[in-house]
């Protein structure tokens, strides 16, 4: 029988941790966008990376407007306290159409996820090939 060095043996079980145990690490800036881990089951089929990149992009972009949504309701409550995240599936269509819904995040504000999912709803979208979905993360937090 034949030994395996352990040098070759720790190499594969590093290998095997970075290859299967990492999270995902697509942060950028105050955004994180999580895989959706539907996308594979999913007829519709999946947003290309490079798309998805485009999507991340014009998000960031309109930052401004989405970040309304969260100031109006911390200027009523005036309570530094008052953040988290806001995870929403984007469903995006051929054509630069694209709807979206919260599906997850520490929030919890219904008039905060209410004003992001209009605004989110009236963007027009880089064109995709085929029908998909992509999750984006909002992180909420005081300036002050």
């Amino acid at each position: 029988m034949r030994s395996i060095p352990l040098k070759s043996l720790a190499a594969v079980a590093l290998f095997s941790t970075l290859a299967f145990g990492c999270a995902d690490s697509s942060q950028g800036g105050n955004v994180r966008v999580i895989k959706n881990p539907e996308s594979a089951s999913v007829e519709k089929g999946g947003i290309s990376p490079d798309k998805q990149a485009d999507v991340q992009l014009l998000l960031q972009q309109r930052d401004p407007s989405t970040l309304r949504c969260y100031q109006d309701v911390l200027d009523e409550k005036h309570d530094r306290a008052f953040k988290g995240t806001v995870i929403v599936l984007l469903s995006l269509e051929p054509g630069g159409k694209g709807s979206a819904k919260v599906i997850g995040g520490t929030l919890n504000n219904k008039e905060v996820s209410d004003c992001l999912i209009s605004k989110l709803d009236e963007f027009e979208y880089p064109q995709v090939e085929q029908s998909g979905t992509m999750q984006y993360v909002y992180k909420f937090e005081p300036a002050y």
